[in-house]
């Protein structure tokens, strides 16, 4: 359950395609049973998606991870920017896809929806749970951290409301924090990431 949780998750992250309300809906399902917390960012997430014309959620969706550089989709880019730790970070998830058998496609192998059907795949518990929670985690805590900064009144801890894909962020963050164990270290300083 928790492997099929993940692997929409990604779907949701990836570019708009047909059928992705549908997949809102079984994502919104598993969370209830999941990761309660994230069940309602999810479920205004897939009404968005039902009440959108399909041009309209590709702007959106471009909005929020092309041009906004906070929300950039890529995991490596938030941990360690453009620097020689992401590339070996990098090479180490492309390794991982291919003893895995997942696949970044056109994308490199650190995009979040890569990564997290990366996670979805690993038969190795502790492995996925490092990645989770040394990697991937922190890396959608900054991408949402860059979402909270907003009016001078507003609590830095909420997240702001302006975008169904911020949301969407929100609650795969929501969704990491109850899959994993609290993390011990932050960024990632793993063999993975070293």
């Amino acid at each position: 359950m928790r492997e099929r949780f993940l692997a929409l998750l990604a779907d949701l992250l990836d570019y708009p395609h047909d059928g992705l309300a549908d997949r809102a809906r079984e994502c919104e399902w598993l969370a209830r049973r999941l990761a309660p917390e994230a069940a309602p960012a999810l479920g205004r997430f897939r009404e968005f998606l039902e009440a959108t014309p399909p041009g309209r959620v590709e702007e959106v969706y471009s909005a929020t991870f092309d041009l906004d550089a906070s929300c950039h989709p890529y995991v490596g880019h938030h941990l360690f920017g453009e620097s020689y730790k992401r590339s070996v970070f990098m090479l180490e998830l492309k390794r991982l896809h291919r003893a895995r058998g997942t696949d970044s496609g056109s994308e490199l192998p650190d995009h979040l929806p890569a990564v997290l059907r990366l996670i979805s795949r690993e038969h190795e518990p502790d492995a996925a749970d490092e990645l989770l929670q040394l990697a991937l985690l922190p890396a959608v805590e900054r991408m949402c951290g860059g979402l909270r900064a907003g009016d001078p009144g507003e609590s830095a801890a909420a997240p702001r409301k302006d975008g169904p894909y911020r949301e969407l962020l929100e609650a795969v963050r929501l969704a990491l924090v109850a899959l994993g164990p609290a993390a011990e270290g932050s960024p990632c300083s793993t063999r993975c990431c070293s």
